[in-house]
């Protein structure tokens, strides 16, 4: 083993990634955290109308952080950049890295509901349901 085989870069000249490729055929089967989120800023970025530049004054990051992950100099970008672009751009984090949408649920209501047991949660769910007059649980 090298010595060096645990270590990760964060220069031009070498960087390692924070998690191991999954490999098929010598091919990659999926794209990484970081390709995905790369991948929806500039579709976000595109849609917002904004430059590079102004994405970068508003994320009160330097234009650098930007242009780098564009021209993919920068592959897996830290958690503080993932975050200050996603707040400019409106968007929530965790569905810019592709973790799927958030539930949209008032705080008000899930700290209510947290109170009681699964089954509990479920009769509630049921009695809602039958009040607005369904036949069915919402998916």
């Amino acid at each position: 083993m090298k010595s060096d085989d645990n270590v990760i870069y964060h220069t031009l000249q070498r960087e390692t990634s924070h998690s191991n490729p999954i490999y098929a055929k010598g091919r990659i089967l999926s794209m990484t955290e970081g390709e995905i989120f790369l991948r929806n800023l500039l579709v976000k970025l595109e849609q917002s109308g904004m430059t590079e530049a102004e994405l970068s004054v508003k994320a009160k990051l330097n234009r650098r952080a930007v242009t780098d992950l564009r021209e993919g100099r920068v592959r897996s970008p830290k958690l503080s950049t993932v975050f200050a672009l996603s707040r400019a751009l409106g968007e929530d984090p965790g569905e810019m890295m592709g973790l799927g949408p958030r539930l949209k649920v008032q705080q008000e209501l899930a700290r209510y509901l947290e109170q009681y047991p699964e089954d509990v949660q479920r009769q509630m769910l049921h009695a809602l349901v039958a009040l607005r007059g369904e036949g069915q649980e919402p998916a």
